[in-house]
């Protein structure tokens, strides 16, 4: 679950985005080609990348862009020699051009979708099903496409959102405070202090989350160190998530399987980014029917154990085949049935006990010794719940006394003891005698030894 292989199929790729917004756990990064894909058309361009927004803001500033050096210099850089320029033309100080500089950027990226616009988009990034977004876009075009469903975060906030409402964190400033942009060079600086929150929180996320990545090339410095951050410094812990870096880019000649490049991210070529969206809404709606349908399953199921029936009761305690079904569909989704199975079982311990009133009914011990090891085969220690396996644990060591092969004990729980007990995980039993131990439960204690005699 935590990752693809290095060489996924297109197929592989595109259920594995679906299964990490299923869990819960998927973000885009979107950059200034997103953006373009939605505004710009063959009769116009709205959006513009950052090369072309910073000409423009030289123009606008009266700036000669072309006696700007800009081989082997990043976009900031740049940004920052314009800033020199405007304040040795207008004798204004360094920080008073990078305002201005800002404001107009702010003006520069006014870009408002049309409803045809949103119509279209719209249901793809809503589609997409992300828990968050990460955008280097100053622009609100996101929040634009997600209305009523996003929050738009300026880089000084905090990466949170209310539940149910999408929080796109721009991490270089957004259009509306332009005072929090970040274009210049040393508007870069802050970002790599010790412990910088974005910085922190960019890695981190990174590294438990699938990340789908639109619209950006993954040059920008601080998101490559994020990525190199989530990989060294925050790789030791263990992962039970689906993880991966995912870019989709446009081609001509799209192949048609994932790639990963020299930086481990897997590469997804399209004609457009229309294509992808349709290829993956199809996945979607695949995966969403099936865990409907699983969905529907687990609420009738959890539905009987409510109900506590008395003969959904038998059934447990007699049908072998039928609580392995409910076993194997609990350990595999306990959150949303244990706390009805925990009172369930409680009530199948209580009927064993009721079967083992008559004289010499001494078939009901048996019964419920076979239950609990079941129920104790089912789990590891690590994944069974805490209030499962004291109930369980407890009903051993009730159980316990009638265990053996003495007159007023039960001899077939015996032969089921003396069958199952090498059967029960070393770390269970040692988590059963701790149990014990801590509790006092004698009967339970004397089993554990048992078992591992």
């Amino acid at each position: 679950m935590t990752g693809l292989s290095d060489s996924p199929s297109r197929k592989e790729l595109l259920e594995f985005i679906s299964k990490s917004s299923s869990y819960g756990n998927l973000g885009a990064f979107i950059g200034a080609g997103f953006s373009k894909a939605v505004l710009n058309d063959p009769f116009q361009d709205i959006a513009l990348s950052w090369g072309e927004l910073l000409e423009k803001v030289a123009e606008t500033l009266a700036v000669d862009y072309g006696a700007i050096w800009k081989e082997g210099v990043g976009y900031p850089e740049i940004a920052s020699q314009i800033c020199v320029s405007y304040s040795e033309a207008k004798g204004k100080t360094y920080e008073a051009s990078l305002q201005r500089l800002k404001q107009e950027i702010a003006k520069l990226t006014s870009w408002y979708p049309d409803k045809d616009q949103r119509a279209k988009y719209s249901k793809h990034l809503m589609g997409l099903g992300a828990s968050w977004i990460i955008t280097t876009n100053y622009d609100l075009v996101i929040e634009s496409l997600l209305t009523g469903a996003s929050v738009p975060l300026g880089p000084n906030d905090s990466f949170s959102a209310p539940n149910g409402v999408i929080p796109v964190y721009h991490l270089h400033g957004i259009r509306t405070n332009p005072d929090e942009i970040i274009i210049a060079q040393e508007d870069y600086v802050g970002l790599f202090r010790p412990a910088e929150y974005r910085q922190l929180r960019l890695a981190l996320l990174i590294k438990e989350s699938t990340v789908v990545v639109l619209g950006y090339g993954l040059g920008d410095v601080n998101v490559l160190t994020a990525l190199d951050w989530s990989r060294n410094v925050f790789g030791s812990s263990t992962e039970n998530y689906p993880n991966e870096v995912v870019q989709i880019i446009r081609a001509e000649t799209p192949k048609d399987d994932p790639y990963r490049d020299r930086n481990g991210i897997l590469v997804v070529e399209t004609p457009d980014v229309e294509v992808f969206f349709d290829e993956y809404r199809r996945t979607r709606r695949r995966r969403e029917r099936r865990e409907k349908k699983r969905n529907d399953l687990l609420s009738e199921l959890a539905n009987r154990l409510d109900a506590t029936s008395e003969s959904m009761l038998d059934k447990f305690i007699d049908d072998v085949k039928f609580r392995e079904g409910v076993l194997d569909a609990l350990s595999k989704h306990a959150t949303p049935l244990v706390a009805g199975f925990v009172s369930f079982l409680n009530a199948a311990i209580d009927k064993t006990w009721e079967r083992s009133k008559p004289d010499g009914a001494f078939q009901g011990y048996a019964d419920n010794l076979s239950m609990i090891l079941d129920i104790l085969m089912s789990f590891n220690v690590g994944s069974m719940p805490p209030a499962l396996f004291e109930t369980a644990g407890y009903a051993l060591h009730r159980v316990g006394y009638y265990v053996g092969d003495e007159l007023g004990k039960s001899f077939e729980a015996k032969r089921i003891w003396d069958r199952r007990k090498s059967k029960i995980d070393e770390s269970m039993v040692e988590e059963l005698r701790a149990f014990a131990e801590q509790h006092r439960y004698y009967y339970l204690e004397r089993l554990c030894k048992d078992a591992v005699a």
